[in-house]
């Protein structure tokens, strides 16, 4: 039972999540390109004004498509990141519980003695 403001890890769910949103992520960042070939290919057909405010909305998609796409990444880099920190806590915690019981054996013995 967890103690009031404490919390539980599932480590297996935690590096699912960080897969799944790693294959979102490049799924995306290959739909931008695509996108953005797309645009790239369609701007040649504009000319003028025309051309000039096309351009303009083609650099605007590609600053907010590499910001988003760097967003996602670092999301999966924090969900990766947790997952080994968690991880390392909870052996650490193990470790501590292993001590204190094989402290707490050899004090039994010794009373008895």
């Amino acid at each position: 039972m967890a103690v009031a403001g404490d919390f539980r890890v599932d480590l297996t769910a935690l590096a699912a999540s960080a897969v799944r949103a790693g294959g979102q992520g490049e799924d995306l960042a290959m739909a931008h390109v695509a996108s953005d070939d797309r645009i790239q290919g369609a701007l040649s057909g504009w000319a003028g004004v025309s051309a000039a405010a096309m351009a303009a909305k083609a650099d605007a998609w590609l600053v907010t498509s590499q910001t988003l796409l760097t967003r996602v990444g670092d999301h999966v880099s924090a969900l990766d990141n947790d997952g080994v920190a968690f991880a390392a806590r909870e052996r650490e915690n193990a470790e501590t519980v292993r001590a204190v019981g094989a402290g707490a054996i050899g004090m039994a013995g010794a009373t008895r003695g």
